[in-house]
């Protein structure tokens, strides 16, 4: 390392340099998308817990006999944030390709799909050249913030804009319905 900060060698032979604070960067990115992870996680269990509890007094009304179209809207509503959230917090591991495994090797899902052995030397050979190693963090970096986006955090909107579409459908059908009471 100089003083201009860690050089590694490039696969046509250039040096190219990073500045002494990029590994802070990358580290800092990778911890934040651990926190958005956990967010989202623990996001969608309180979402859980309410719509259960939603549910659970909807259909213990229901089966009560105290059917309405508001119990119902809430229930079903309620039913579906909830399987939406569950989508959030539900692993999601399959089988991957060869060219997944070779770049994802710090998703366990990827590495776990290899033998120990190979996985060993696959590591080793990134660690040795500084840009590999940043290449390999940024790319992990990538790919939790896709999943982020496309899986997580979307699930977790629609979890939510379901919950609320069925409270302010069941409140409007209980208006509704209250009303028509009330002018008989």
């Amino acid at each position: 390392m100089n003083k201009d900060g860690p050089r590694q060698s490039v696969s046509n032979g250039h040096e190219a340099a990073y500045v002494p604070n990029a590994i802070h960067l990358v580290r800092t990115a990778q911890q934040m998308q651990l926190q958005l992870s956990q967010m989202a996680d623990q996001k969608a269990s309180i979402l859980m817990g309410a719509t259960f509890v939603s549910f659970t007094i909807a259909i213990g009304q229901v089966s009560s006999g105290g059917i309405s179209p508001a119990l119902v809207l809430l229930a079903t509503f309620a039913f579906l944030a909830a399987v939406l959230a569950m989508m959030v917090v539900m692993p999601r591991v399959g089988a991957l390709g060869p060219e997944m495994v070779d770049g994802s090797l710090l998703f366990f899902g990827a590495f776990s799909q290899i033998p120990e052995a190979d996985f060993v030397d696959m590591l080793k050979n990134r660690l040795r050249a500084d840009d590999h190693v940043y290449s390999t963090m940024i790319r992990d970096i990538h790919q939790n913030g896709q999943v982020l986006a496309n899986r997580k955090y979307r699930y977790l909107g629609y979890a939510y804009r379901t919950f609320l579409t069925g409270l302010v459908l069941s409140f409007l059908a209980f208006f509704v319905q209250e009303s028509f009471t009330f002018l008989r």
